[in-house]
C-alpha cells in the first residue's frame, strides 16, 4: 500500500492542494472561480488525480 500526502494551503481567496503518490504528484490550484488541476509523474496519474477531485469536493471548505 503506497501512502498518501496531502499539503493544503490557503491564503485569502486562494487555495493549493498538492497530492503525493509514490513518484506522481498532482497540484490543484483555485483563484476565485478559477481553477486548475495538474499531475506530473510516471504511473498511474488519473487515478491520483481522480483522488484529488474527490478530496477537493469532499473536503470542508473552511478546512482548506
Amino acid at each position: 500500500m503506497k501512502k498518501v500526502f496531502i499539503d493544503a494551503k490557503r491564503a485569502g481567496d486562494r487555495k493549493v492542494i498538492e497530492m503525493s503518490v509514490g513518484s506522481i504528484t498532482a497540484v490543484y490550484r483555485c483563484v476565485g472561480d478559477l481553477s486548475q488541476l495538474k499531475a506530473t509523474g510516471r504511473g498511474n496519474v488519473r487515478q491520483v488525480k481522480a483522488l484529488l477531485r474527490e478530496f477537493v469536493r469532499n473536503s470542508d471548505p473552511a478546512t482548506i
